[in-house]
């Protein structure tokens, strides 16, 4: 990676006035800058603080509009830096929609993966802090191929804010990966209908719940016969295995 964008940047720096005034690259930006203006100044500020937790950029940590229009600004001294990170996606797009195209005109279709979650430390969780629920993780319950669960490390999404604009996030995110793909893999397709949800600072899958969840009452249990409820939800230490644990500790004690 270091050496292609190594190179990369050398081809930028012969070509950029050809490649940023021509009209496929006026029509690219203007179609995508939503997205584009963002995650270039995210890639900037990712390598000036050497770490892309974003969280440790100091005043650039809280993303503002006008911060962004500072970031990207034409006048700016790293504004070639900016364009760089245009200029990779720029053909990028054009390399996958060659792809695409060739693949069409040939019978065959491709098919994107969606992962169902980010990064915590990416520019989507910079961008729109509110659409996730950055003080949890995502993974799995405890189960026959993972005893303690796992933690995938990515935050769980804030659905009650993202359908305030009718999920414009994901309308967006898939919107674009239908410029090149006729099919989509959702990975892990059950997360958009329950999740499994873990403090932030859980280092396993176990201490974690399903969101959303349906409790059930009382009465429910009951109808099931399970009616015992301080023998299922309060600590149950009887006298006779604290005796034998005394007396464990006692041997244990002489034989030291």
């Amino acid at each position: 990676m270091a050496t292609k964008l190594s190179i990369a940047k050398k081809v930028f720096m012969q070509e950029k006035d050809l490649i940023l005034n021509s009209s496929s690259f006026h029509n690219f930006f203007s179609e995508n800058e939503d997205w584009l203006k963002p995650y270039a100044a995210f890639c900037f500020l990712r390598d000036f603080f050497e770490t892309s937790d974003h969280s440790q950029w100091g005043c650039f940590s809280n993303y503002s509009k006008d911060k962004l229009e500072k970031l990207v600004s034409k006048d700016a001294l790293h504004y070639d830096t900016i364009c760089f990170h245009y200029y990779i996606q720029f053909h990028l797009h054009l390399q996958l929609s060659e792809a695409a195209e060739y693949a069409r005109a040939k019978g065959v279709v491709l098919k994107g993966d969606l992962p169902i979650g980010v990064d915590r430390n990416s520019v989507d969780t910079w961008v729109y802090p509110t659409l996730f629920r950055m003080n949890t993780s995502t993974g799995a319950p405890p189960d026959y191929f993972a005893k303690n669960g796992q933690n995938w490390g990515f935050p769980t999404y804030n659905w009650e804010e993202m359908s305030k604009d009718n999920y414009g996030w994901w309308r967006a995110r898939l919107t674009q990966m239908g410029k090149y793909f006729t099919a989509y893999r959702i990975d892990h397709i059950l997360g958009f209908f329950r999740i499994w949800e873990l403090p932030d600072h859980a280092m396993t899958g176990l201490i974690g719940k399903f969101r959303p969840s349906i409790p059930l009452s009382q009465e429910e249990l009951e109808r099931e016969g399970i009616w015992d409820f301080d023998r299922l939800t309060r600590p149950y230490v009887r006298k006779e295995f604290l005796q034998v644990g005394e007396s464990h500790l006692l041997i244990s004690h002489e034989e030291y």
